[in-house]
């Protein structure tokens, strides 16, 4: 607009001056009349053409009137007197910059714990001109719609949640329902895109009670884990036991008489020279034999 404005002033100037009387001899007045003129058109001219970049949007405005239609990247011819404000519809990350958002929310319990939040957003094309017509530029946009909607949306979903569900280890789950509220508080003005927790911290006693509870499910799991290990070495020991019994039985079943006699012959001729060996006899009294020569 104020391009617009040293345009339209540019060309009154030449105008004034054109409309000077010359002197005699000369008409420089005129000459110079006609080049601020022309200049002013050709200033004119550049105010006309607008350039919208990659990743943008153009709102039009004129005299208080917002045109409903957005301008998409690329170059536009629009009124020379009407300005044109940017806006970006890229993701964008809020707070910028990496940033946090530090928020205090109540559990179901009426516990406070503060959060650590941070988000993806994004402006809608088709938005834009009504979000320009109510709220203001780009900055004010998120100072307005995103800011609010960020604090109100994760306080409503922390008050639906337990203390023991804020600080489980699935705390994707937790984002999902903040990302859903956000939304739902944004309306169709802006889209969330993703919501990331990066810090919960709750009051020290309850902080120190969560480290004891998580404390002793870790010893119970410790525990069961050491039961079961002692109850598989039990198993491991029935099993071997069984299989002894079972040898032992096969082979009490198999020593018969005979068997004994030729197994007994059998070591007989396998016994180096000069062993030593006890005969049995019926009365029970050993001989004592020297094998060899």
């Amino acid at each position: 607009m104020s391009f617009a404005i040293l345009a339209v002033m540019v060309i009154v100037a030449g105008a004034v001056v054109r409309s000077i009387p010359a002197r005699k001899g000369g008409g420089q007045n005129k000459l110079v009349g006609y080049l601020l003129m022309g200049a002013g058109l050709v200033l004119a001219l550049m105010n006309a053409v607008v350039l919208v970049d990659v990743g943008e949007v153009g709102v039009q405005h004129f005299l208080g009137t917002v045109k409903p239609t957005a301008l998409d990247q690329g170059v536009h011819v629009v009124n020379p007197l009407a300005s044109v404000e940017r806006m970006s519809i890229r993701e964008q990350a809020f707070p910028p910059q990496g940033g946090v958002e530090q928020i205090e929310a109540q559990t179901s319990e009426q516990l406070n714990v503060a959060l650590e939040v941070s988000l993806l957003f994004r402006i809608t094309a088709a938005n834009a001109p009504d979000l320009y017509q109510r709220i203001g530029s780009e900055e004010q946009i998120k100072r307005s719609i995103v800011l609010n909607a960020v604090r109100n949306g994760v306080r409503d979903a922390v008050a639906t949640k337990s203390i023991n569900e804020i600080f489980s280890p699935n705390r994707r789950e937790v984002a999902t329902d903040m990302k859903a509220s956000i939304q739902a508080k944004a309306g169709d003005r802006i889209e969330v895109l993703d919501v990331f927790v990066r810090d919960i911290q709750a009051p020290p006693r309850v902080r120190e009670a969560i480290e004891q509870k998580l404390e002793r499910e870790q010893q119970v799991a410790s525990e069961q884990f050491q039961t079961q290990i002692i109850q598989e070495q039990a198993r491991q020991q029935a099993e071997e036991a069984k299989g002894i019994a079972e040898a032992q039985r096969i082979i009490s079943e198999g020593l018969s008489p005979e068997y004994l006699t030729f197994f007994y012959i059998q070591q007989l001729t396998e016994m180096p020279d000069g062993s030593v060996i006890y005969v049995p006899t019926e009365g029970g009294i050993p001989l004592i034999r020297n094998l060899g020569r």
